[in-house]
């Protein structure tokens, strides 16, 4: 699959009906479940604290979603750091699920001789970004619904808000990866939303090379690219 292609994907329609939306929501934290995302996730956040030697880190996940993300990755980071996340979106639906999850999860998962996780998601225009610090700032599958000159505005922001590091972790465009996306979106979900946003994503999706080059383009000179299953990749920049 050589060719890049953006198309508008149901779930980024403002008017899309919120009972829907909660619903595909649901699809795509089966998807990321499967995936292990907050499993790679996590891990850098991980190596980047031991890297800079830090026992807490406050990291900003931007295009939250529902935050299933940020919810599994307080779960794999609970007792080893103190983390505190802040989750934006521009969906206010979006936000509602995300903070619905996080307090669902909240006392399961912390004990009073762990360390702490604070958490909180919020809506905003990732276009018009707040002016704050985070340690970390990481998106995940959310680069690619945007245009190439979009997609470096967006990393620059990343670069300019993290003081430690800047993670991207999104899809790889391929004939593989849209195979995968069509039988496992039906597979994992009910909803039409999700069975045409998944193979749409990937048409969407960058390569591994396009995206070193957008980071490039941002300023993330020396950023890494990994590969993981399935067909995705992990960008890393640190300061």
């Amino acid at each position: 699959m050589k060719t890049r292609v953006l198309v508008p994907e149901l779930m980024d329609d403002p008017s899309i009906d919120p009972v829907e939306h909660r619903r595909a929501l649901a699809g795509l934290r089966r998807v990321n479940t499967l995936c292990r995302t907050g499993k790679h996730v996590a891990a850098e956040i991980l190596a980047v604290a031991k890297k800079y030697d830090r026992k807490t880190v406050r990291v900003l996940d931007l295009g939250c979603g529902s935050g299933d993300v940020a919810c599994n990755v307080a779960r794999r980071l609970a007792g080893q750091i103190e983390f505190e996340v802040v989750g934006w979106d521009i969906s206010p639906t979006a936000v509602a699920c995300a903070n619905r999850s996080w307090s669902a999860i909240e006392k399961r998962i912390l004990s009073p001789n762990q360390a702490a996780i604070h958490m909180e998601f919020e809506q905003v225009d990732v276009f018009s970004p707040r002016e704050i610090e985070f340690d970390i700032v990481y998106c995940s599958l959310f680069l690619h619904h945007f245009a190439e000159p979009q997609a470096v505005a967006i990393l620059k922001s990343m670069k300019k808000i993290a003081a430690l590091s800047v993670l991207v972790d999104d899809l790889i465009r391929s004939r593989w990866g849209y195979m995968l996306a069509q039988i496992g979106c039906r597979f994992l979900s009910r909803s039409p939303v999700v069975h045409f946003d998944g193979p749409q994503s990937v048409r969407a999706a960058f390569t591994e090379s396009e995206a070193r080059r957008l980071a490039i383009q941002a300023g993330l000179n020396t950023c890494t690219v990994r590969r993981h299953w399935p067909e995705r990749f992990l960008l890393r920049w640190d300061a």
